[in-house]
């Protein structure tokens, strides 16, 4: 008996298909099985499908589901498609679906959107009050991710009154699993888990079974630190105290995971000089201003590069082999660099590099691009040799290319560490400064060793 092997369709297919399938119907105008095509998908995908669609398709469709409906899929929604998805609504729809949604939420979208709409739709929120406050934390601290919904007990409650007041409050699913223990002022005193209450004796003081102590931030403490406080203490919640230490709100895992996924994309966009909030979703021209000027000054700093090699024409002239040594220097010193300032920009991120331990890093890098520098300097100035048949130039490659990459290796270091030292990001200039750096250095020794051979070895 003969066996068929079906091919696996990938997530990505099936997404295609579905979308070609929606957009057919949208423009035959059958909202009917529109509706029901949407009906029979979780949230999550019913997001992700409408986001594939332009602007027009996206607002008829939302013309036609309901505000609880267009609530659902606000909140199942990934913060890149937030910006598009509210920019298909109207003012006035939009408050409507945010009223369904709660204060966090609502004003973790106002966020990600204009200026200019908050302020039309901030006014006609019935929580306006308790959402304005949230609006005023600083981007990239813990406050811009707290949850104001929270389970604070007093610390003199016994269990059985503790869970007599759980049960009045009833708390959201994704709030009651760590509870917090407050005094009389409203201080955080202590933490305590839904298990660890109920597996209590009914008597007992929430004092005497609480947790600690208790790790917290306060409002101002950069995102990136509150991350790693729970990720280095394993915590699934982080509350949020005020420089007094009363209870303001908490920070979920699930925010942990949605910020360390900002952070790290944050990192990875800036070595190429984009914004964190770059998307392939924002209008052409967003990207040009955003993009243009980086641009601009890594053509500056190229241009440097082009003095240097400009300098030294006669000797390119004498030596014009010397020309095509030129990327190679280039390449690898560059490449040098880049592999030491990833791995520096990294642990500075998060947290690795501390005082004690930088020029011990610094020391061991640059011993890695010394080593490596031989190994790299012997195998092009055997190539350089076999290539073009002379030796001397092909010392002149291998000294170069060995000088090259034993300073990349250090000034990959380096350079992160003084842009943490001037309060920049690290990884936002480090790329276009490692190029320019590795390049004219490369090019010196290059060029300036064989201007050396030609004044002192003439015949050569």
């Amino acid at each position: 008996m003969s066996t068929v092997n079906t091919p696996e369709v990938s997530d990505e297919q099936v997404l295609c298909g579905r979308t070609a399938e929606l957009r057919a119907l949208i423009q035959n105008q059958d909202w009917g099985s529109v509706l029901k095509m949407l009906a029979g998908l979780s949230k999550e995908d019913e997001a992700g499908l409408v986001c594939q669609l332009d602007r027009d398709q996206i607002h008829e469709v939302l013309s036609h589901l309901s505000v609880e409906e267009l609530a659902g899929l606000v909140a199942a929604m990934r913060d890149a498609d937030v910006c598009l998805f509210c920019e298909a609504i109207d003012p006035w729809t939009l408050a409507d679906v945010l009223d369904e949604t709660n204060p966090d939420f609502a004003a973790h979208v106002l966020r990600e959107l204009p200026e200019e709409t908050v302020k039309v739709v901030l006014p006609q929120l019935k929580d306006s009050r308790a959402i304005e406050p949230l609006l005023e934390f600083k981007r990239g601290t813990a406050g811009e991710h707290l949850r104001t919904s929270f389970v604070a007990l007093a610390q003199d409650m016994t269990v059985d009154d503790a869970i007599t007041a759980i049960r009045a409050q009833k708390p959201r699913r994704d709030t009651a699993d760590v509870l917090y223990i407050v005094d009389a002022r409203g201080r955080l005193r202590g933490v305590l888990t839904l298990r660890q209450l109920v597996l209590a004796r009914p008597d007992s003081r929430l004092r005497s079974i609480m947790e600690r102590p208790v790790f917290s931030v306060t409002p101002d403490t950069a995102e990136r630190e509150a991350a790693r406080m729970m990720e280095h203490h394993n915590l699934s919640s982080l509350p949020v105290a005020d420089a007094m230490g009363h209870l303001v709100g908490a920070i979920s895992l699930r925010e942990l995971l949605h910020v360390t996924r900002e952070l790290a994309t944050a990192d990875m966009y800036h070595m190429v000089g984009l914004r964190e909030n770059e998307r392939l979703s924002q209008p052409l021209g967003n990207s040009v201003k955003r993009r243009l000027p980086w641009l601009g000054m890594s053509l500056a700093m190229a241009l440097v590069s082009g003095i240097v090699v400009n300098l030294f024409q006669a000797t390119i002239a004498v030596y014009v082999a010397l020309a095509a040594f030129l990327p190679l220097i280039s390449a690898q010193g560059t490449n040098c660099a880049a592999q030491t300032a990833t791995i520096f920009i990294r642990s500075i991120a998060l947290g690795e590099l501390r005082t004690p331990m930088i020029w011990r890093a610094v020391r061991r890098e640059t011993a890695l691009g010394l080593i490596n520098g031989v190994a790299i300097a012997f195998a092009s100035g055997l190539i350089a040799y076999v290539w073009i048949g002379d030796f001397r130039l092909a010392q002149v490659l291998a000294i170069s290319m060995f000088l090259t990459m034993a300073l990349s290796g250090w000034l990959g270091a380096i350079i992160p560490l003084l842009l943490r030292r001037f309060r920049a990001d690290p990884a936002l200039g480090s790329s276009v400064l490692l190029a320019t750096a590795t390049d004219v250095t490369g090019f010196v020794f290059l060029l300036g060793l064989a201007t050396v051979l030609m004044r002192f070895a003439p015949g050569a």
